[in-house]
């Protein structure tokens, strides 16, 4: 992987974001995610850019991925897009490439690589989102088989999958649950695709539901580790994803701030109001650089950067909000018109700030009494 070609991919897809993205109208207001999208993404290779070449992929790292991520949001011009697009991608390499079984790497990446494939993570579910205590989906061992039963819920890109990776309940002992993830076809029987809870930011990437009534599946279906999904699958997702998340946070805000930029030329020009848009195209770059240390420390296959990962993915988030108080602070200082283009895209940004941010300032609250009490 040392001798990817990341100049190259840059051009590459900054090229494909620029002729199959930027030039769609009304994208950002879309529910569905265009068909034939998702399919030029597949044909152009960005579907195979972070899997081996012997699985038909282009043999990228996790560079790779965030350098295609930030370029997807900034000149695509749609987080939407570059979301979905995260999607498949980490569910390809993450999931099915870091746990599957050599059968079901044969299987699935392949078609994966090509976009003939697409997974949707299943975890969260109605009125519990993805806390472990709260969850209620459960698999059975039947024989060679496993019947699952329960209802998921936000499930990104759910619309275009064929393969859903569910996390169920598989023991409970005095309270204590163990879970395990499953790979389920779309076409199982008893499974139901449910519109489920509309997410009004973020388009065109797609959501929905699912519903589980007694669907049997092969127990050989099942990925990774069995009873330690949460451990193996959930927590590292959420890790990774918030961390090299940060790229595609820059790549919009860069966008954003173009807007921002055509919108304040509208206003009387003087040293304050291009110093205070000098300082606010400056603060992306520290969100660049958070997903590039993510990605170098996912890069290195060292086994000690799960901490590091989420500091990472905290201080993207910190940033985050700070650059979403400057904007609002600029927008109300120079009475900037909010609309058309820069009113998704702001909107986009920050909505984008409250996805779990329960549990998120949960854990800032434990890394807080860690703190205090070593003191």
């Amino acid at each position: 992987m040392g001798s990817f070609d990341h100049t190259a991919l840059k051009a590459e897809v900054t090229e494909f974001a620029r002729s199959q993205i930027a030039m769609r109208e009304g994208l950002g207001e879309q529910h569905e995610f265009p068909a034939d999208l998702w399919t030029a993404m597949g044909e152009a290779g960005l579907m195979a850019i972070g899997l081996p070449e012997q699985y038909g992929g282009r043999g990228g790292d996790y560079r790779a991925l965030v350098t295609t991520l930030e370029i997807l949001a900034d000149v695509g011009g749609y987080q939407g897009v570059a979301i979905s697009w995260m999607g498949q991608a980490l569910n390809a390499r993450l999931h099915i490439l870091g746990l599957g079984t050599d059968e079901q790497k044969q299987q699935y990446l392949p078609n994966m690589a090509k976009g003939r494939h697409t997974a949707c993570m299943a975890i969260s579910e109605p009125g519990a989102g993805a806390h472990p205590k709260r969850l209620s989906t459960r698999a059975e061992f039947v024989g060679d088989d496993v019947i699952l039963n329960g209802e998921k819920a936000y499930l990104t890109n759910g619309p275009l999958a064929d393969l859903f990776l569910v996390l169920a309940i598989t023991d409970e002992v005095d309270g204590r649950r163990s879970f395990t993830t499953f790979i389920v076809p779309k076409y199982s029987k008893g499974l139901e695709i449910t519109a489920g809870v509309e997410v009004d930011f973020l388009h065109p990437s797609p959501h929905c539901g699912l519903k589980l009534m007694n669907v049997r599946i092969p127990a050989s279906n099942r990925l990774g580790p069995l009873g330690d999904a949460l451990n193996a699958i959930s927590l590292p997702m959420r890790r990774v994803e918030d961390a090299l998340g940060s790229a595609k946070t820059a790549g919009a805000m860069r966008n954003r701030f173009r807007l921002l930029c055509r919108a304040a030329a509208e206003k009387p020009l003087d040293a304050k109001i291009e110093l205070a848009l000098g300082r606010l195209i400056a603060m992306p770059e520290a969100l660049s650089a958070i997903a590039g240390k993510a990605a170098d420390l996912l890069d290195s296959g060292r086994d000690d950067v799960d901490e590091t990962l989420s500091l990472l993915a905290a201080a993207a988030r910190e940033t985050s909000r700070n650059v979403e108080r400057a904007v609002e602070a600029f927008i109300n200082t120079w009475d900037i018109e909010v609309s058309g283009a820069l009113s998704i895209a702001n909107r986009d940004l920050v909505k984008s700030l409250g996805i779990a941010a329960t549990a998120r300032d949960l854990q800032a609250r434990k890394r807080g009494q860690t703190l205090l009490s070593s003191s």
